[in-house]
């Protein structure tokens, strides 16, 4: 005789413990199958499709890139491609947010107590800048120079979200060197234009005129060297300050 009769057994014809629901497994199971990717998964295939599709659009121009074929580089299928960016200029602005998210305007440092603007500055751009010409902030701006008349969304996506960010960003904080006596300037816009223009002149020069490694230049001392004359100047005989 059976001394398990009554209870209920499962599919594989087991006896199920006592008080157990039949349906509890089942159930757990399809909502173990139903759950959708990960955090992780979800962040990590966005990276690789935002970094493939920055491949594609600096190999091929972005007007002659597919969707197929970008989705074919980041080894993922065209209907998940769709899934996270459903249009090629939400892709676009994946690239662009991407190439980015190492810059000083998107990872702010706090400012320590008792730290000059001047010090500040140095700490928050400086190392940004040491390997930019090889990162995908520098295949960034090199699609841009180079596509930027046939891509206008990519023009627009680009003054929006680096040069005119990376302007404010610095911006302000000469501004707050001014307010607190560290820094006289005729024009604080014109001051952060001119921390800025290091970076083009770098990519220009190293992209297109340096034949060379030895030749290029490093953008790092270009711009230390602008933060130290820019500050040098005696704080007490301050100028009117201008924005525009």
């Amino acid at each position: 005789m059976n001394s398990r009769k009554g209870f209920p057994r499962g599919t594989d014809g087991a006896t199920a413990a006592p008080g157990a629901d039949p349906d509890i497994g089942t159930g757990a199971t399809l909502r173990r199958r139903r759950r959708g990717p990960s955090l992780d998964k979800t962040a990590q295939t966005r990276q690789q499709i935002a970094e493939a599709a920055l491949a594609e659009f600096v190999e091929c121009g972005v007007a002659r890139s597919t969707m197929e074929r970008i989705a074919c580089r980041a080894q993922v299928a065209k209907g998940t491609l769709y899934l996270y960016y459903p249009s090629k200029d939400e892709l676009l602005r994946g690239v662009v947010e991407h190439a980015l998210r190492h810059s000083a305007v998107y990872r702010p440092l706090r400012r320590r107590k008792g730290e000059t603007v001047r010090a500040f500055l140095r700490r928050s751009l400086l190392p940004t800048l040491e390997a930019v010409d090889s990162s995908e902030r520098g295949m960034l701006a090199r699609l841009v120079l180079s596509e930027a008349r046939h891509a206008p969304e990519l023009a627009r996506l680009y003054k929006e979200l680096a040069f005119d960010a990376w302007q404010n960003y610095v911006q302000d904080l000469l501004a707050l060197a001014v307010k607190e006596g560290e820094l006289r300037t005729r024009s604080v816009s014109h001051s952060a234009q001119l921390l800025a223009s290091p970076f083009w002149m770098a990519l220009v020069h190293n992209n297109l005129l340096a034949s060379e490694g030895s030749q290029k230049l490093a953008l790092k001392p270009l711009v230390e060297l602008l933060i130290d004359n820019l500050f040098a100047g005696a704080a007490g005989d301050n100028v009117v300050v201008q924005h525009q």
